[in-house]
């Protein structure tokens, strides 16, 4: 499963908007399957990967332990009368939407299943609306019944590869395999989105590698050396996972770092968190791969809010490449405030969430960034900033300038001492 174009209503920052996605089946592009949203704090990135999210679950969101949390977008009151006091004196509820529209591969649709209408593409949507004090997902816009019956009975499996999603949340961390609760897990959470829980909720702790790759290690050791070529090629160059089955008492993978050994707790904060959700995301792919097919072989869509989370610039400039490259059918779609991560990247994989009066709007730009600078980037329509420096060192050289520009020798030999004064020695 891939997302073709995903459509968002009243959700929260966004009155309304539409986007075609990159998909791995793209050609012509240098990372088809990478898509990353900008977008100034509150623009509503976050609400986009949500509503992504929201669509491709639609069959099963309504009662897997979702609540949605102040999704729908209100106007704002008008002369002390808010919008939610009008729907309380009988107009229409408020009501948010979230849909998209799929590709499926043999895993999510096999040939037994009912045939799917025109492309062979399936759409999904899902519809919040606020009910009182709460608000209530249902699936909406349901396919023939025959298609409908599959979805069911495919959303409603433990461990199934069909439709594989997983979300990472800006405040993912990971728990420790002593504290990890299973069962609690299930009993409040659907599997399907216990994956993307992090999303929605706050501190969703992350499955950690000591919890199940030992077992891995001895009753499938082929998958076991899959994860660890996978996570060794996903980490950078000075950094290897040690391929030794942890201590029974301690249950702590190690790490070699720059010629020293290092266990998984004593990691910096950007390499627990990279690591911690690139093993929450293989251990959701182990349990619902078919046995016998290589892990790379699974087709699927991975959500990742502030993938720059923690990370050193040089790995930012790395991070999305080097994912592309290794999981090649799995399509990320991202938000970042990087420029090192967009200079990465291609001007077809950036979609700019723009705020306007009616909420914010998803445009692309056409302008180049693949190997621009930084401050390039920083300055250029992706981001808008009028300057990389300090407000109030840009507003001297303005004015400077502007006085230089009118004929004063003067001013255009202070705007040269503090430009001079103002550069980092190389």
């Amino acid at each position: 499963m891939h997302v073709l174009s995903a459509t968002i209503d009243n959700l929260r920052s966004i009155a309304s908007a539409r986007l075609a996605l990159n998909n791995p089946a793209e050609r012509g592009m240098l990372y088809p399957n990478v898509n990353v949203i900008l977008g100034n704090n509150g623009a509503g990135k976050s609400t986009l990967l949500r509503a992504i999210a929201m669509g491709i679950l639609a069959p099963s969101l309504g009662d897997s332990g979702y609540r949605p949390d102040s999704m729908v977008r209100r106007a704002p009151s008008v002369k002390g009368r808010s919008a939610k006091s009008k729907a309380a004196k009988g107009a229409p509820p408020l009501t948010g939407r979230a849909g998209v529209t799929l590709t499926l591969h043999a895993q999510d649709w096999p040939a037994t299943a009912p045939a799917l209408p025109g492309k062979g593409e399936l759409s999904l949507a899902g519809e919040i609306a606020v009910r009182g004090d709460f608000e209530s997902f249902v699936w909406t816009d349901q396919p023939a019944k025959d298609v409908a019956a599959q979805l069911t009975d495919t959303y409603y499996k433990r461990q199934s590869s069909a439709f594989f999603l997983a979300g990472y949340g800006a405040t993912r961390r990971v728990e420790t395999s002593e504290r990890l609760d299973p069962t609690a897990r299930d009993k409040a959470r659907s599997p399907r989105y216990a994956r993307v829980a992090g999303l929605f909720e706050d501190h969703i702790a992350l499955i950690p590698l000591e919890s199940w790759l030992p077992d891995y290690r001895e009753k499938n050791r082929g998958r076991y050396t899959q994860v660890i070529h996978l996570i060794n090629k996903l980490l950078p160059p000075n950094c290897r996972l040690a391929e030794v089955l942890p201590d029974g008492a301690q249950r702590d993978y190690l790490f070699e770092m720059a010629g020293t050994v290092v266990p998984f707790r004593a990691l910096s904060d950007g390499y627990k968190a990279y690591i911690g959700w690139i093993g929450d995301m293989l251990y959701h792919v182990c349990m619902n791969s078919p046995s016998g097919k290589k892990l790379v072989e699974n087709h699927g869509v991975v959500l990742i809010d502030e993938v720059d989370l923690h990370l050193h610039p040089e790995w930012q400039q790395t991070v999305l490449p080097t994912l592309s490259k290794a999981l090649p059918n799995v399509q990320f779609i991202v938000t970042t405030h990087s420029p090192l991560v967009v200079g990465s990247l291609e001007a077809s994989n950036l979609f700019v969430l723009d705020v306007t009066g009616d909420g914010a709007l998803v445009t692309r730009r056409p302008e180049k960034v693949h190997g621009a600078s930084a401050e390039q980037i920083l300055l250029s329509p992706y981001f808008g900033l009028e300057s990389t420096r300090t407000r109030e060192v840009a507003k001297d050289l303005r004015k400077l300038a502007d006085q230089a520009t009118a004929d004063d020798p003067k001013a255009a030999l202070e705007y040269l001492k503090l430009l001079a004064k103002r550069k980092i020695a190389s």
